[in-house]
């Protein structure tokens, strides 16, 4: 009697591994993709809270809003563009203030941090300002956007909502 040994697949079950593992990865890329963007937007936050804390203890210590980044006391990434021009931030956004030189007592004067995404257009803000009731700085921060990416993107760093529900 002649056994035949053919231990190999057959083309059907070929077939099937391969049509599961397209459908697992079609599931699993779009949410790839928002888990690296709110990575990213995690470090971009997490530099912004490192400047809003440098520019409060600048605040207490000269009584007006620190006029650039490099009066800090922190080392903020600084980035050089094909140009030769320099910014701040990281890899995938830029860091800009405003609001600086004035005085930071006033409850008028704001002092705005803001971190750009450069190939995503939506903008994460905070913005310090003094407390007329408690004479404390609060932070506040806010998601904008352009584009029907930017919203997801900024939806899904915010949870859907800004601090006071509009920018």
């Amino acid at each position: 009697m002649v056994k035949n040994n053919n231990t190999g697949f057959t083309l059907i079950e070929l077939l099937v591994v391969v049509l599961i593992v397209g459908i697992l990865s079609a599931v699993a890329l779009p949410q790839y993709s928002t888990a690296v963007e709110k990575s990213r937007s995690a470090e971009a936050l997490a530099l912004m809270n490192a400047i809003a804390g440098a520019a409060e203890r600048y605040c207490f210590q000269k009584d007006y809003w620190p006029s650039n980044l490099n009066q800090l006391d922190l080392e903020v990434p600084a980035i050089t563009a094909s140009g030769g021009s320099s910014s701040f931030g990281g890899k995938s956004f830029a860091i800009s203030t405003t609001g600086g030189g004035f005085s930071c007592t006033s409850t008028s004067n704001t002092y705005t941090i803001k971190a750009t995404r450069r190939d995503i257009n939506y903008v994460l803000e905070t913005r310090l300002q003094v407390d007329a009731d408690t004479d404390t700085i609060v932070a506040k921060r806010y998601c904008s956007f352009t584009g029907d990416k930017g919203e997801k993107f900024c939806n899904a760093i915010t949870n859907g909502h800004n601090d006071d529900g509009k920018f």
